[in-house]
């Protein structure tokens, strides 16, 4: 790594703290009417949580890196960074598929139950979020996974000499980023959750009205 970042990187990286953020909030907004009603909305909720915590996690995943990057520069090389960078990628990349899917397609049901702009506007959104995520799927989990075996290989095929005890200590490196970046981007999440549930009163329910369904999902702002 050369330890230069461009303006394009840091604006992707605020636009994904920013949208990660708003994702939590509306969680959290909804999170005790959807534990209160429980089924598809419960669903939908817990699906905004984990695209929060994936995407707080890819913005402290970059800083993460490069901090080690410039602190071991002799273990955690450009091999390593590569290899971090797969192994963060493939562990979130079949979470946040199927997550964005379960959104995608509440976000049709929505958008034709309730035609509006608004939620034509949400339900093109996130077709395009989920095709492009997929399409990026199919491209880059071979590269990540090829990274993830070179990174392995490297450490573990190791003969025990200064090269080979160097390449495990860019593994461990390499593992404990990852794992401090999800958790980071987990934690964060639940904390933001914890602080916007409750902030938003549940409506009076009249036991005697049959005319609306009890289970139904309400309306929200699902998170793309």
């Amino acid at each position: 790594m050369n330890g230069q970042v461009s303006i394009w990187h840091l604006l992707i990286l605020a636009l994904n703290f920013a949208i990660s953020w708003w994702n939590a909030r509306a969680c959290g907004r909804a999170w005790v009417e959807s534990k209160a009603i429980g089924g598809a909305i419960r669903v939908i909720v817990w699906c905004g949580a984990i695209q929060s915590a994936i995407g707080f996690s890819s913005v402290f995943l970059f800083p993460l890196i490069f901090i080690a990057n410039a602190a071991f520069p002799d273990y955690f090389t450009a091999e390593f960074v590569n290899g971090a960078l797969g192994l963060w990628y493939i562990t979130i990349i079949f979470p946040a598929l199927g997550s964005g899917l379960a959104i995608t397609i509440e976000s049709w049901i929505t958008a034709y139950r309730e035609h509006s702009l608004a939620n034509l506007g949400r339900a093109a959104w996130n077709t395009l979020a989920q095709a492009h995520n997929t399409i990026g799927a199919i491209r880059n989990l071979g590269p990540a996974f090829e990274a993830v075996g070179k990174m392995f290989a490297s450490a573990l095929g190791g003969r025990g000499d200064a090269r080979g005890k160097a390449a495990v200590l860019g593994l461990l490196i390499a593992i404990t980023v990852v794992t401090v970046a999800l958790a980071a981007g987990a934690i964060l999440t639940s904390a933001l959750i914890h602080h916007y549930a409750g902030t938003v009163p549940l409506p009076p329910h009249d036991a005697s009205d049959r005319s609306r369904p009890e289970y139904a999902p309400r309306r929200h702002d699902a998170p793309a």
